[in-house]
């Protein structure tokens, strides 16, 4: 699917804390893990704009490091994560550019949460 033209002022609000997976009234939001949604802005999941929202204290699925096969680009927009492995937190304002096989987390949600913007770019076939 290739990337539309679109423009919002206001993206829709994220879930409450505690929406269950698979919540109907999470939708346009859908659950990556628990207590962490996407909002997709544009593509598709080989190549995607997606807003990311980590519920507050919310913690990654997986317990080690993980590496991907896709570049990924994050940028913080409220609240924080905390890189468990590095013991390193971001904030507002914070970039990350990762090539693939990058190793990076498991994440920590702060404690108000996590609204990141997240551009996902699988590598050319």
């Amino acid at each position: 699917m290739p990337f539309n033209q679109k423009e919002f002022s206001t993206p829709p609000p994220h879930p409450p804390v505690g929406t269950p997976q698979g919540s109907e009234s999470a939708l346009p939001w859908y659950s990556i893990a628990p207590g962490v949604w996407e909002f997709l802005l544009n593509g598709d999941a080989e190549h995607k704009a997606v807003l990311q929202w980590w519920e507050p204290n919310a913690v990654s699925a997986q317990t080690e490091p993980i590496t991907h096969t896709y570049t990924e680009e994050v940028c913080f927009l409220r609240g924080g994560l905390e890189d468990v492995t590095l013991g390193k937190a971001w904030g507002i304002g914070a970039y990350a550019y990762r090539h693939p096989g990058m190793k990076h987390g498991p994440y920590r949600a702060a404690a108000e949460g996590c609204l990141q913007f997240v551009k996902v770019v699988s590598p050319a076939k």
